[in-house]
């Protein structure tokens, strides 16, 4: 891997006066080098309404494609959930286990009555926190669910999420039919730097977890972040992930330092983030508005946010409209 970051404006030439900007940061992650070890626990609503229109069977059949896709490194893990929890399998090295002992164990689970989900993703995160973990490592929780958590309120998952994403591991959450909580859903994936979905069809969920799965083989870095060292005067108003979906941001603040938490950076994928900037009254001349510094996988790059002030008229008038929230 060979990371970069690039920076641009959507005006590049500003009055003295001062304007408001916006600005986007490019992190190019370069090409991977080593495949990572993934660490992929599946955690699934086993309540009674999942036996309905097949839910349950296409999440077996499910897991069974996970099974497919796994190195020998790999760790893998199950939960169930409905009123109670049950580790189905907990977490292990896949090479370790026989094809047909992991397809018993996912066709064992068995139907419940409510939906804990909140236990159930604490339990699913908790398989894989212990496991050794390096940057070389993918860390995954694959939640699927066609529920509601009726006990906990998207607020206390949110505060979950934001804790599992502190161990290093990214959620991806799905809701199948029409009877989940969309803003729990929402707030998994979108909090731990994950993503989330609404799946059509019970015939969905395969390509859900084979998709996510496959994906985490694609990461060259986990834990990136950038931090932006903010000239004195300018301000900060929002921030904007593009990837996997796009999402705002809250910056980790420290003085003028911004810490922005990256999802994990894929093979050759561009990342791209978006800032609302106010720039204040300078001189006339070129000026910078932040210092920004990519950390990825033991690699750093660094590179300058900057603006020219003018009074000419005609610079004034360039507009990137490529650059834009």
């Amino acid at each position: 891997m060979t990371a970069n970051v690039v920076t641009d404006v959507n005006r590049p030439y500003v009055p003295a006066g001062g304007a408001k900007l916006t600005a986007e940061i490019e992190v190019e992650p370069g090409e991977q080098e080593v495949e990572p070890v993934r660490h992929i626990a599946l955690c699934i609503d086993s309540s009674g309404s999942m036996y309905e229109g097949g839910n349950m069977d296409r999440a077996r059949g499910g897991a069974e494609w996970v099974f497919g896709l796994l190195n020998d490194d790999d760790y893998v893990s199950i939960v169930a959930f409905d009123t109670e929890v049950d580790v189905v399998l907990d977490a292990t090295r896949w090479g370790n286990i026989s094809r047909e002992d992991a397809v018993e164990k996912v066709h064992d689970i068995q139907a419940g009555g409510g939906t804990d989900m909140y236990q159930g993703l604490q339990s699913a995160a908790d398989t894989l926190r212990d496991l050794p973990a390096d940057e070389n490592t993918a860390r995954r929780v694959l939640l699927l669910s066609d529920g509601k958590d009726n006990t906990h309120d998207p607020p206390e998952f949110e505060t979950l999420a934001r804790e599992i994403d502190s161990a290093g591991i990214r959620i991806k959450s799905a809701g199948i039919g029409e009877d989940y909580r969309s803003e729990t859903i929402r707030k998994l994936g979108s909090v731990a730097r994950g993503d989330w979905t609404h799946l059509q069809a019970s015939g969905d969920i395969e390509q859900f977890f084979g998709d996510a799965v496959e994906e985490a083989g694609s990461v060259v870095a986990p834990d990136a972040e950038l931090e932006l060292d903010i000239a004195d005067g300018v301000e900060v108003s929002e921030v904007y992930r593009a990837l996997p979906q796009t999402q705002e941001v809250a910056p980790e603040w420290q003085a003028n330092s911004a810490v922005i938490k990256l999802p994990d950076l894929l093979d050759r994928e561009t990342q791209r983030v978006v800032l609302k900037i106010h720039a204040p009254a300078r001189p006339l001349g070129e000026h910078r508005l932040a210092d920004v510094t990519l950390s990825a996988a033991g690699e750093t790059a660094t590179t300058t946010l900057s603006v020219e002030y003018t009074d000419d008229e005609e610079l004034l008038q360039q507009h990137n409209e490529d650059i834009d929230i």
